[in-house]
């Protein structure tokens, strides 16, 4: 894995193009599920049941038969990334159902980049800058207020077990990162993207088959699942691996930080949800961190 000091302006924006339309999940959810009935782990194994195997047909037209030439050992990382990508979206559910929506979002946004930031620093895979520290510090503050300092009426009596699970779900998804990060710059985005969702996959299968699959059963239903499988996953996390090529692991954990941002417009725009004050200067201060990685890329 190379050492990154700077950031590149190509990879800085294939990273933001990606958590942008990660910022599309929830209302597209949310969408679902005044539609149909069904549940957030089947979404998440839907998604990738249609992303990987287009995935795999991308990567054998792009790369043909050099698609295979993977060593053991970045092959198990590949694989070893679709695995804690899968248990982190597993965990991230199971931490709403305990604690709620706030509290597991919250902990998994502000988590995540301060571990891969500390496993990036610790490995010397990269050197933290002042203009990048104040980046975090703001992306940290503003998700804080963007998302909110209070957890709902009945989360107190499954705190503990819902933070366990949130710190689980950042750690997993930091692991991502980093294993993304480590074999980007070896291989293929669309190499390293497929084998990550042939992986999560065939986790998430066994996942769903032990708590029980609810499918949508609408056709706007699965139009929007469609959706999922196609924009942010599929195409976001290829965005994302090519990004990975020229993008600190911390950079990129920081910027898919916007995630909340763009979701609370969308949800704003579409579904007429406001902001209070706090999270309106929450809002201001993400964008800050990432204007503030713009300018170091430029």
């Amino acid at each position: 894995m190379q050492k990154f000091q700077a950031v590149q302006p190509g990879g800085f924006w294939l990273v933001t193009g990606a958590a942008i339309l990660w910022g599309t999940i929830g209302v597209t959810t949310q969408a679902i599920f005044r539609l149909d009935t069904t549940t957030s782990l089947f979404l998440n194994l839907a998604r990738l049941l249609i992303a990987t195997p287009i995935m795999f047909v991308a990567c054998w037209h792009v790369v043909g038969r050099a698609m295979f030439r993977i060593r053991r050992r970045d092959f198990a990382i590949m694989a070893l990334g679709g695995c804690l990508l899968a248990i982190s979206q597993a965990s991230y559910f199971a931490a709403i159902r305990y604690s709620g929506v706030t509290i597991a979002t919250l902990l998994t946004l502000c988590l995540a980049p301060v571990v891969v930031t500390s496993v990036s620093v610790l490995l010397k895979f990269e050197t933290l800058t002042a203009r990048l520290v104040i980046a975090l510090i703001s992306a940290v503050i503003g998700s804080v207020l963007l998302v909110g300092l209070h957890s709902p009426e009945g989360a107190q009596d499954n705190l503990l077990l819902g933070t366990i699970f949130s710190v689980i779900a950042a750690a997993t998804y930091a692991g991502m990162i980093i294993c993304g990060r480590f074999v980007a710059s070896g291989y293929h985005p669309l190499q390293v993207t497929a084998i990550t969702f042939g992986a999560g996959t065939l986790l998430l299968v066994p996942i769903n088959l032990m708590g029980g699959i609810v499918t949508v059963h609408t056709l706007s239903g699965w139009l929007l699942v469609l959706y999922l499988g196609l924009g942010p996953t599929a195409f976001a996390y290829w965005l994302f691996q090519m990004g990975l090529r020229s993008v600190s692991a911390t950079t990129a954990s920081i910027v898919g930080m916007l995630d909340p941002v763009v979701a609370a417009l969308l949800a704003w725009l579409l579904f007429g949800e406001t902001l209070a004050p706090s999270g309106i200067i929450g809002a201001a201060l993400l964008i800050l961190s990432i204007f503030l990685l713009s300018l170091s890329a430029k």
